[in-house]
């Protein structure tokens, strides 16, 4: 919170394909690489190289708010809440609670900040469990208020406008 995202390609390969997911905060090792591009160097007239990182080795930082860090307490807390029967409710009316109504676009939020489940299809097709929000709509009605909040919510959700 608070910097600007600094970004630099990395090429993943083999095991360390799915090693970490969009939003996720890594430390990457691995050799600093350039290559020659040919057509912004004819369009530019002088030589132009663009560079990135070959990954050897992965690591994901630890989230603070990883599911590993939950104290008995944290827990018997989310177990109370699962039993009372307008959770639904309560999430909904949580988020965002400065704006008013859009019911529905909340509930959306919510479910995107809870997340999909994923699938693997015989062993051989994965479907990621990520859910992707868009919202669209007339001008002045708060979507990126809406969205800025779920961002700030969830630690690893990307916003993009």
């Amino acid at each position: 919170p608070g910097r600007v995202p600094r970004t630099k390609e990395v090429i993943l390969t083999n095991d360390l394909i799915d090693a970490a997911r969009p939003g996720e905060e890594v430390e990457v090792t691995g050799v600093f690489a350039h290559s020659y591009d040919y057509y912004l160097t004819q369009k530019s007239g002088f030589p132009v190289f663009q560079t990135h990182i070959l990954a050897n080795h992965v690591r994901r930082k630890e989230d603070a708010s990883a599911a590993a860090n939950l104290t008995e307490q944290d827990v018997a807390e989310i177990m109370e809440l699962a039993r009372d029967p307008n959770i639904g409710e309560r999430i909904v009316n949580s988020i965002a609670p400065s704006i008013y109504g859009h019911k529905h676009v909340k509930m959306a939020l919510a479910m995107s900040l809870f997340g999909g489940v994923p699938k693997n299809i015989d062993d051989k097709h994965r479907v990621r469990g990520d859910v992707n929000c868009l919202l669209l709509g007339d001008p002045g009605t708060a979507k990126s208020q809406m969205l800025k909040y779920a961002e700030q919510t969830a630690p690893r959700a990307v916003y993009s406008t």
